[in-house]
């Protein structure tokens, strides 16, 4: 009942006061906080400025194949997980985590990441949360900053943030379209481009977009979640091109469900750690065998009817 709900109250609306209008709609009040953080910076750590624009030369031998020295003992790894909520972005964390892989958590707050963060810091490995808003080129940028000095350049980068504003095409305002399109779309491109431009630099990475049954199907009422999530999907096709011939993963991963979590279990739903044995799964993908899109529900969802 209170999720229906606050479906409905998300809806944008405008009030006429004369020749001015007030365009609103109810949203959780959250604003940007760093949460503090004490971390060694990465040794020996090329400046991220010179990673970001340097070209990536031969990979090997074999076409996206990384050479390594037989003695150069292996660099631990970093996952960055971008709007990293309850749910899908937790499971993930402690998934990845549990294979020793340290990881970067970001969100608009900061703060609450730290909990989190903390509980696999006791696990053992290396683990913090930052402050960003993706919508923000600069606020990607210093993201990106902040974690190759912290951390070392990102083995896998994961973006699983969604906005969703319900509304019909004829009564939705400008402003809550933009929001849903720069939150769905124009940040997952500021993101996954700082990431690629990295690991081509580096010569491996996975960039895993995560979109949702509006990324495919274009439902009534969906449009300023369905516009933003289509572009993310063309992104995801467009850089796994230009991205595969410089040892570089990208993956566009549909889930066409809800996802278990605050959320009342009256109709099917996935569960979080599932999805995120799948994200897992597909980082460790043989370089031969590579998925470029995989779409992901429960065995009780009918195909793209979800709403």
């Amino acid at each position: 009942m209170l999720h229906r709900l606050w479906k409905h109250l998300k809806v944008a609306r405008r009030l006429n006061f004369g020749p001015a209008s007030v365009v609103f709609r109810f949203e959780r009040a959250v604003r940007l906080r760093t949460a503090p953080r004490n971390l060694p910076a990465v040794e020996n750590q090329a400046p991220v400025t010179e990673l970001a624009h340097a070209r990536a030369g031969p990979l090997g031998a074999e076409r996206g194949t990384v050479s390594q020295s037989v003695s150069a003992k292996p660099e631990p790894e970093t996952a960055l997980i971008v709007g990293a909520g309850p749910g899908l972005g937790e499971s993930l964390a402690r998934r990845l985590a549990s294979e020793g892989i340290n990881i970067a958590l970001a969100s608009r707050d900061g703060v609450r990441l730290e909990r989190l963060a903390g509980e696999l810091r006791r696990g053992g490995v290396r683990a913090s949360g930052f402050t960003c808003d993706v919508t923000d080129e600069l606020s990607v940028q210093d993201l990106f900053q902040t974690v190759c000095r912290e951390y070392g350049v990102p083995h896998l980068v994961v973006y699983a943030l969604q906005s969703f504003g319900p509304g019909r095409t004829m009564d939705i305002e400008v402003p809550a379209f933009e929001a849903g399109w720069r939150h769905n779309c124009f940040g997952a491109f500021l993101v996954a481009r700082a990431a690629a431009r990295l690991m081509a630099a580096a010569g491996r990475g996975t960039i895993v977009l995560v979109g949702s049954t509006s990324a495919l199907i274009g439902r009534e009422n969906h449009l300023n979640l369905a516009a933003g999530k289509f572009g993310q999907r063309a992104l995801a096709q467009v850089l796994a091109r230009e991205m595969w011939s410089h040892g570089v993963h990208v993956v566009h991963v549909v889930i066409d469900a809800d996802i278990r979590g605050d959320i009342p279990e009256e109709f099917p739903q996935s569960q979080p750690e599932d999805l995120a044995e799948t994200i897992c799964f597909l980082h460790r993908q043989p370089r031969t065998a590579w998925t470029s899109e995989i779409d992901l529900r429960p065995w009780n969802e009918r195909f793209w009817e979800h709403c």
